[in-house]
């Protein structure tokens, strides 16, 4: 007689359903989060529209202080390096261009929804960060080598890939803290362990959230993808720089991660790029300087 080690049918399909429900209720839920300001959705669909222009897209900017004064402080950064003070809006949109911009209106509003008031040391919410401003980063410099078309996609990419933890440290803050313990004293993958202890993971969550926020079709399909090596592949290079750029950040201990015996040069993803070790040196040292 054989014997099964999973759930009897009825119980496994009962446990799916919960997951699948609780999955749709953190969604729907984050209507209430500062994730997406009116002005950051208003500069994403001028921004993909041909026929904007750098007044129209100053004018919408101009009207959320907070968010001009971090595209000014991002735009004078190490990031972009631009070899003069950008002093005004204007400015920054026309010497930056388009792409750019909607990166920093991305980067800013996705910025506000790490400073919060759950978290009693804001510790997880920095390392979250900074594993996800490093890996944009990352991504955008290893894209520019081989793709620079794509660069400012593969950054947001990087920026966003995590973004389901953080959600799930928003709305379910006590599961989330026994995730990150197994994860920081057992050594044991952030989406393994949230299947084991939610039944989905952060990838089905920040999937979720780029659909929401309008982002597009092969954004989301990349984070949903991006812990599948078998997505790996020449027809979706967008992956393959999001799985570089984020394995150079855990390599480098950029977030909860400290991987540094991680592999870049013989990994899946480089074996279709051919990256050659001096660029993830490079990058690595670029990265270190602009955060």
């Amino acid at each position: 007689m054989s014997t099964s080690l999973g759930a009897p049918p009825d119980t496994a399909t009962e446990a799916g359903t919960r997951s699948r429900q609780q999955l749709d209720q953190i969604i729907m839920t984050t209507r209430d989060l500062p994730a997406m300001p009116q002005v950051a959705s208003k500069v994403l669909e001028l921004s993909s529209d041909p026929n904007t222009s750098a007044a129209q897209l100053q004018q919408i900017i101009a009207d959320d202080q907070a968010m001009t004064a971090r595209i000014l402080k991002i735009a004078n950064s190490a990031m972009y390096s631009c070899s003069r003070k950008v002093k005004t809006l204007t400015e920054a949109i026309v010497m930056l261009g388009f792409n750019s911009i909607r990166s920093l209106v991305v980067t800013s509003a996705a910025r506000n929804l790490y400073n919060t008031q759950h978290s009693h040391t804001g510790l997880k919410e920095r390392l979250l960060w900074e594993h996800s401003i490093g890996s944009a980063f990352a991504c955008r410099l290893i894209a520019q080598v081989k793709m620079p078309a794509l660069a400012e996609e593969a950054f947001l990419a990087g920026l966003m890939h995590d973004i389901g933890k953080l959600v799930l440290n928003l709305q379910v803050p006590e599961v989330f803290d026994e995730i990150v313990q197994v994860v920081y004293n057992e050594g044991r993958p952030f989406h393994v362990t949230e299947k084991e202890l939610l039944g989905f993971d952060h990838t089905h969550v920040g999937a979720l959230l780029v659909n929401k926020w309008n982002l597009s079709p092969v954004l989301e399909e990349v984070i949903l993808n991006h812990h599948t090596e078998e997505a790996l592949s020449p027809e979706n290079p967008l992956l393959l720089y999001l799985d570089l750029g984020n394995r150079l950040c855990k390599k480098m201990g950029i977030g909860f991660i400290d991987a540094p015996d991680i592999e870049l040069v013989d990994c899946r993803a480089n074996q279709i790029l051919q990256l050659g070790p001096e660029v993830f040196d490079k990058t690595a040292l670029q990265v270190q300087e602009t955060l």
